[in-house]
């Protein structure tokens, strides 16, 4: 798993992917599907395992990601391929320039945005396409202080190097690291951008659950967070900016796991609808609902279910009262349902 490359994202699993890995070979299962990829590390890790593995993740740009690296099997981008990304193309639309210049990156970077997505266009194979979207996407991320799209400007800047260097080169840092990653298992995987409750496909012998964590003490509202990076993997074509808010955020995906009193009718929809399939569950200890519930939940679906607990930290950025802060300190629970 040292060859999947980090990034800075809200609910990523990537440090519990031991704890996972382990739970995951106790279990007998050849098709597996990952309903909340979120980054793909989870996926990956079944990847690595041998499985055939689906993923699923309502947002696009989390699909795209999931169509470079979990789905794609050999495609890589070459250094010429990367040079030519980079170029700039007089012929781009300044889209992101006109409407993002100083919101979030500076003209020079906005221009280069601009410039990089214009040229995937010339791409033929669409994993490359993925595999840059991708990489840009990262780079965009790497580049914003708590790498976040709540707030404009750079308030949060908290002296790292990676604020200095500019989306070219986060894009080209990127790639070197998304290549090395690209592998085949001899299994065919498929990524879908889909609302999990309205999913087609249900014949997995394994599902894996991340779903955003209802709490009301903190925003689990991916597209918030996120909505530059969604707006970005299609240019804007799949969704509308809301010109009435400072940060030119996009309408809020509404989702039954967000809200305290649809999570409960969500979950039980969820669970309902993989009853055959073998269940592992991410959920957290400070959340709605609890360790009890969630049992009872599962059992309802017809399942046995065992409890591993883990020790967690939540951590945004690198402020000491954020990490000192007793109350990122939880349990991080994986329910397994037999």
């Amino acid at each position: 798993m040292h060859e999947f490359p980090e990034t800075r994202y809200m609910g990523s699993k990537r440090k519990m992917l031991p704890a996972l890995s382990k739970i995951f070979s106790e279990l007998k299962f050849t098709t597996a599907l990952d309903a909340f990829s979120g980054t793909g590390s989870v996926g990956y890790l079944l990847k690595m395992q041998g499985k055939s593995v689906h993923t699923n993740d309502y947002l696009k740009f989390n699909c795209v990601a999931a169509q470079a690296l979990i789905e794609n099997s050999s495609a890589q981008l070459s250094e010429q391929e990367v040079e030519e990304l980079s170029e700039f193309n007089a012929d781009a639309d300044t889209f992101i320039q006109r409407e993002f210049s100083g919101l979030y990156y500076s003209t020079a970077d906005c221009k280069f945005l601009d410039s990089v997505m214009a040229n995937c266009e010339f791409l033929t194979d669409p994993y490359k396409k993925a595999l840059a979207l991708t990489a840009l996407c990262r780079a965009c991320i790497k580049k914003r202080p708590r790498g976040i799209f709540t707030y404009t400007g750079m308030r949060y800047d908290d002296g790292r190097k990676d604020l200095k260097l500019s989306l070219r080169a986060h894009f080209k840092n990127a790639v070197a690291q998304l290549n090395p990653s690209i592998f085949s298992n001899g299994k065919r995987h498929l990524a879908f951008n889909s609302d999990i409750l309205k999913f087609r496909h249900r014949d997995y012998d394994l599902v894996y659950f991340d779903p955003p964590y209802f709490s009301l003490n903190s925003d689990n509202e991916y597209s918030r967070r996120y909505h530059f990076l969604e707006g970005l993997v299609s240019y804007w074509s799949h969704v509308k900016i809301d010109h009435d808010t400072k940060t030119k955020k996009i309408p809020r995906v509404k989702s039954d796991f967000t809200t305290r009193p649809t999570v409960i009718s969500g979950l039980e929809r969820l669970f309902d609808g993989f009853r055959e399939s073998l269940i592992v569950l991410s959920y957290s200890s400070n959340c709605f609902p609890t360790a009890k519930e969630m049992k009872a939940l599962l059992r309802n679906a017809g399942k046995s279910v065992e409890l591993v607990e883990l020790d967690y930290v939540y951590s945004v950025g690198t402020h000491a009262h954020k990490k000192a802060n007793a109350n990122n300190r939880v349990k991080e629970y994986v329910f397994i349902g037999l």
